[in-house]
């Protein structure tokens, strides 16, 4: 039994913790779901791929914390950490015209 807990109390504090998880082409649509968020400094935003691929993230003015990489396959995913307060343009490079857009806010 004491082995039991161990291998859950592992994956437990093995698994990764992000602030948010945002899906891209959610519900079949050019869209960041959610595409306004709101997070502290130092926390990490998940991008997972739904649908309509390809995807990828561009940090607006921030070529660092910018994923180029485009995704193709449903559930890819990329982490982007904030370490700094401010507010982050993003978008999807091949979608933006499409209105595939969002903000950021760290605080």
């Amino acid at each position: 039994m004491k082995f039991f807990f161990a291998i859950l109390t592992a994956l437990f504090f093995a698994a990764p913790a992000w602030a948010v998880d945002v899906t891209m082409g959610s519900g079949g649509n050019l869209i960041f779901d959610p595409s306004d968020i709101t997070i502290t400094a130092g926390e990490t935003v998940h991008f997972v791929n739904g649908m309509l691929p390809p995807h990828n993230i561009i940090v607006e003015g921030h070529d660092e914390l910018s994923k180029d990489a485009l995704m193709f396959s449903p559930g890819e995913s990329q982490d982007i950490t904030f370490a700094d307060a401010g507010e982050y343009n993003f978008y999807c490079g091949p979608h933006q015209g499409a209105g595939m857009t969002g903000i950021i806010h760290v605080e």
